[in-house]
């Protein structure tokens, strides 16, 4: 009898669960299905009403809350009523197989694309305008955009600056670090991060995020000279090709060659096209023609991405850290031989990432001219170039889940640091 009775309570308790979770994830105003009506939902409802979105039946279903046959901003409306309390919860009528709209637009299980880049980036400004924008700091050689996130009120007291991509073939950054972002805009009044809102995190505090600091050398690695715009580009991408060939610096096939991209289309390494010098000595490794890798190019007159990079440190009016994005190695840099007023700073913020990341800090100097070395050296603000993942560049697609992951809550520490 005792078994019985237990076995009846379980059973009741497995289908409470299961009609609770079924409830909860089906009310009307919920486009996504996530358990809740937000403003979110209101905009996807707004969005539908004006045509931009085309859902599926059952999503249609959920999004006429006044239960008019139509879907219209008087729906947005009560969505955003309901979403603040004013109205009440009401479960939706279901049809079969229902799943709603997706709840994660960047799909960390798939190459990600500078299409899918520029696609993601507009809808995010559509959803949630209040809090994020974009521009473009410049255009690349191949005609791309180097898009510059905002996330917060962009008037704010401080600024972190990130970047991922900046590298060709470290194309599985910029997905964790959109990624990263959604999650941020997503859950903005929910508690993410030490007991804190993103909102409260970033009180007074910007995040300025460019999450693919180099398109068109990520394009090359990732299609090869298809993955060029410009039959002018492609012709300079393989005349660079052909000229290492001759000088024999490669032994290369074409195709191998332009896997291994890390430079920008015109064959410069942008990690490393900075003037600027530290006790006396600017970094040199001695490549002194356009290359897949390694080429510094003319730092008296830069690429037009690095430029765009420093002009943006140059006019933040108080950009308190740095955080660059880069594979392999899973460890931190942060030493370059900066002034010993700002190592304490710099090790604080490199811990700070540490102990999020369970990457391990280099514990030697490591000036190799890059856009951390500068903006230490040069801007005096504390700078991490972080190393995501193992293995040898590009790594594989099914390694970016893993390294979204490891990369989510960077910037909320960091921003969290200089509360």
């Amino acid at each position: 009898m005792i078994r019985k009775s237990i076995s009846l309570i379980l059973c009741a308790a497995l289908v409470f669960t299961a009609f609770s979770l079924r409830a909860r994830a089906l009310f009307l105003g919920d486009t996504d299905a996530d358990g809740r009506v937000t403003a979110y939902d209101a905009r996807m409802i707004l969005r539908t009403a004006v045509g931009l979105e085309k859902p599926d039946r059952q999503t249609l279903t959920v999004a006429d809350i006044d239960r008019d046959g139509r879907v219209t901003a008087a729906d947005a409306r009560l969505a955003l009523r309901t979403g603040v309390g004013l109205e009440k919860n009401v479960v939706a009528p279901t049809l079969p197989g229902f799943t709603g709209y997706k709840s994660v637009t960047v799909d960390v299980n798939a190459m990600y694309t500078y299409e899918k880049l520029c696609a993601d980036l507009a809808f995010f400004r559509t959803m949630f305008p209040d809090v994020f924008s974009y521009t473009s700091l410049c255009k690349t050689a191949d005609g791309r955009d180097l898009w510059c996130i905002v996330i917060g009120t962009g008037n704010a007291k401080k600024q972190i600056v990130a970047d991922a991509g900046i590298h060709g073939t470290e194309y599985l950054n910029p997905a964790a670090v959109m990624s990263a972002v959604e999650y941020y805009l997503r859950s903005y009044d929910t508690v993410v991060y030490n007991g804190k809102t993103v909102r409260q995190l970033l009180a007074d505090t910007d995040l300025y995020i460019l999450p693919m600091f180099n398109p068109d050398g990520i394009a090359i690695s990732q299609f090869g000279l298809s993955g060029l715009k410009t039959e002018a580009m492609k012709q300079k991408v393989t005349s660079v090709y052909n000229k290492n060939v001759q000088a024999g610096n490669t032994e290369l096939s074409f195709a191998s060659y332009l896997r291994l991209w890390k430079a920008n289309a015109n064959g410069v390494d942008l990690n490393r096209n900075y003037s600027f010098e530290i006790s006396g000595k600017t970094y040199d490794n001695g490549v002194r023609m356009a290359a897949n890798e390694d080429y510094k190019g003319n730092p008296c007159a830069p690429e037009n991405e690095t430029a765009a990079y420093r002009a943006l440190l140059e006019r933040l009016k108080n950009p308190v850290a740095v955080v660059s994005f880069h594979s392999q190695g899973s460890l931190i840099y942060w030493k370059c031989g900066q002034s010993a007023l700002l190592i304490d700073d710099t090790q604080r913020l490199a811990e700070t990432v540490e102990d999020v990341t369970g990457y391990y800090l280099d514990p030697d100097d490591s000036f190799v001219g890059a856009s951390t070395d500068w903006a230490m050296v040069e801007k005096f603000i504390p700078a991490v170039t972080v190393e995501s993942g193992r293995g040898t560049n590009p790594l594989p697609i099914s390694d970016q889940p893993g390294i979204a992951a490891k990369l989510k809550n960077v910037l909320l520490a960091v921003a969290q640091l200089y509360n």
